[in-house]
């Protein structure tokens, strides 16, 4: 996880894997600093940069080892299916959402 001087991005929401709680064209507010000072849980909403350098937004599903966690899209028919990922590709987040 990088440390950015801003607080605060955007994530412009691409797909549907995240619907019903965002959908495609929806825009999410990122919380850089969420984990600075706290750990990722279970059910939190974060984006993150995955292994092909894109930028996903996925709900954790499961924590491993604290550092390592299971993410999945909400619509589960229709979301990436990801490894785990390593909290230092947690970007941030997501503590709001509008269109």
């Amino acid at each position: 996880m990088a440390f950015s001087l801003l607080p605060f991005s955007t994530h412009v929401v691409k797909g549907h894997s995240m619907q019903p709680f965002l959908d495609e064209g929806d825009r999410a507010v990122v919380f850089r600093w969420a984990y600075l000072f706290s750990k990722p849980k279970k059910g939190d909403v974060v984006v993150f940069e995955y292994n092909d350098g894109k930028e996903y937004v996925k709900r954790i599903a499961a924590v491993v080892n604290k550092t390592e966690f299971v993410v999945e899209g909400d619509n589960r028919s229709d979301s990436l299916k990801t490894p785990k990922i390593a909290k230092e590709q947690i970007i941030g987040k997501v503590v709001a959402k509008y269109s």
